[in-house]
């Protein structure tokens, strides 16, 4: 049983471990959403802590409105009572002419915003009131709550909302004492309806959905933008009422009676106790903070997917640079030479330039591991690759491998008498005359030494012998090197290939025992056969002598 060993590199490049696997656009994609997101999220927090500040600074604003109505109201207020005042000390009350005073009343009530002037006794009975002629009955016997007020502490009382006994609407008023000596005899009150109060909100032009109200002492209703009838008598809420006891200023959220969530800001006077108060529906504090919000969302989305898009358009190119060089890569590591195209791409175009120069390196490793160093002729390494291969095919195809065996003759005293250079570069110019005489297709080798190899393919004895006596020929004429002369020559073994047991070992055996059989015979070549008996075959005599030198 055969056991399958499985490659590491393979296994670490499965298909699931590839799915696995980030891509080049997968983290391009990570890193634009990790560059925008935060970014967003920072956004809109700063438009959030934006919001929060400008809310802020609205409510200030609408204190500072609900503070400007209070002291408007004040000041009207205060400008009714010094008019009673004036009109407390009018000498028609001295005298006692009732008749006269309401003429007198009437005319100040022109000057005045007031609607009505009402004189009451001290039993609460009204001795003129402007909404009525002089002399029509009025009522009388009610302990209004001013008169009381007006007359246990004998000062001004600004009283809160009430119906009145004659004309039976809402009003307010405002009630001084009437002194005679040190005693009250009389209270003097202006009257005045809500909606004057109203017009002063609404002089104010509230943003729409906003609403405005001024609240008696008492935290009902005296005035309200809009619809004023449906609110006018009613007391505020609980939440407002309750915060505006705690403070004079300030603001509280609530919701209205139709449930819908509102800002109430609210300024209380100290001198009246009436407080304006100005509500803000949530949803127009918010809505500025929701659209901000809304086109954050859409720039974050366009952008981001702009941003992957672009990425992923980025990622593919580079992915396809690095994919490119996949295949130089492999062949790289068949050792075959490659060639690198431009990716447009500085690092892949800088790890093609190193894959081609690692290829060159890796091309002149070989070339130096397969070739001698002083000739550039095949070394054994590379001649017995070479041979086994071309055994094998010629095996197949039913063919013959020529071997030729060469030594240098008297090459020994070339070193010895002029140097191991001038040995050297004769064996150059040797390793020259070699490849001069072969074919194109034939390879030449050096074993070491004065030792060298040449192989016919797909020839026989008789191609071999004449290959043999070309090179003695050749290799035996007169050589110059530098001024020195020299003169050597060469006797060649030749071995053929024949049977299925041929090797490349046998082969150099067999030609290297013709060489030095050739040498022993003073020969300068020697053809051995196949079972190295020394027959030729292609000469067709004994000695296996087919040429001579």
């Amino acid at each position: 049983m055969k056991i399958k060993n499985e490659n590491p590199a393979s296994s670490a490049t499965s298909p699931m471990t590839a799915a696995r696997t980030p891509t080049i656009r997968s983290r391009l994609a990570l890193l634009v959403m990790a560059c925008i997101l935060p970014a967003s999220l920072m956004t809109a927090a700063l438009i959030h802590y934006n919001y929060q500040r400008e809310n802020a600074q609205l409510v200030r604003e609408v204190i500072a409105t609900a503070r400007a109505l209070t002291s408007a109201v004040d000041r009207e207020l205060a400008a009714t009572e010094a008019a009673l005042n004036v009109l407390a000390t009018s000498p028609y009350l001295a005298s006692n002419d009732l008749a006269a005073f309401h003429r007198q009343a009437i005319q100040v009530l022109q000057t005045q915003s007031a609607n009505n002037v009402v004189l009451t006794d001290t039993t609460g009975r009204q001795r003129i009131n402007t909404f009525r002629p002089f002399g029509e009955p009025l009522p009388s016997g009610r302990a209004m709550p001013q008169l009381r007020h007006v007359l246990e502490t004998g000062g001004t009382y600004v009283s809160g909302l009430f119906v009145g006994p004659v004309v039976h609407r809402p009003a307010l008023s405002v009630s001084v004492p009437v002194h005679r000596g040190e005693r009250i005899v009389y209270t003097l009150s202006m009257g005045f309806f809500p909606d004057r109060l109203s017009g002063m909100l609404n002089a104010q032009r509230l943003p729409p959905g906003w609403s405005g109200e001024i609240l008696d002492g008492e935290g009902s209703v005296a005035a309200h933008t809009g619809e004023m009838e449906q609110f006018i008598g009613q007391k505020g809420s609980q939440a407002l009422t309750d915060r505006i006891a705690e403070a004079a200023e300030g603001s509280v959220e609530i919701l209205t009676d139709a449930g819908l969530p509102v800002i109430s800001v609210f300024s209380r006077s100290a001198v009246s106790r009436w407080t304006t108060v100005i509500s803000i529906p949530r949803e127009a504090l918010t809505s500025q903070l929701q659209q901000s919000l809304r086109w954050l969302v859409l720039g974050t989305v366009v952008l981001l997917g702009s941003s992957l898009l672009l990425a992923w358009r980025l990622g593919g190119r580079i992915a396809g640079a690095f994919s490119g060089l996949t295949g130089p890569a492999v062949a790289l590591g068949a050792g075959e030479t490659i060639v690198v195209p431009s990716f447009r791409l500085r690092e892949a175009d800088e790890v093609g330039g190193a894959l081609v120069k690692a290829s060159a390196m890796l091309q002149q490793t070989r070339h130096k591991a397969l070739h001698d160093e002083l000739t550039g002729l095949a070394n054994r390494a590379l001649l017995d690759e070479i041979i086994n291969n071309q055994l094998a095919l010629s095996q197949r195809c039913d063919s013959e491998l020529a071997l030729l065996y060469i030594d240098l003759d008297g090459f020994k005293s070339v070193n010895d008498c002029h140097g191991h250079g001038i040995g050297d570069e004769l064996l150059r110019v040797v390793s020259r005359r070699i490849n001069g005489a072969i074919r194109c297709s034939d390879l030449a080798a050096r074993l070491g030494g004065d030792e060298f190899v040449v192989v016919m393919f797909a020839a026989g004895a008789d191609g071999a012998a004449a290959l043999a006596r070309k090179l003695v020929e050749t290799l035996s004429e007169p050589y110059q090197i530098g001024e020195i002369p020299i003169g050597i020559s060469a006797s060649i073994g030749i071995a053929i290939s024949s049977g299925m047991e041929t090797t490349c070992e046998r082969l150099l055996e067999q030609a290297d025992a013709a060489m030095y059989r050739s040498k022993a015979s003073g020969k300068r070549c020697y053809t051995s056969a196949a079972d190295d008996q020394g027959s030729c075959p292609a000469a067709g005599n004994d000695e296996g002598s087919v040429c001579r030198g």
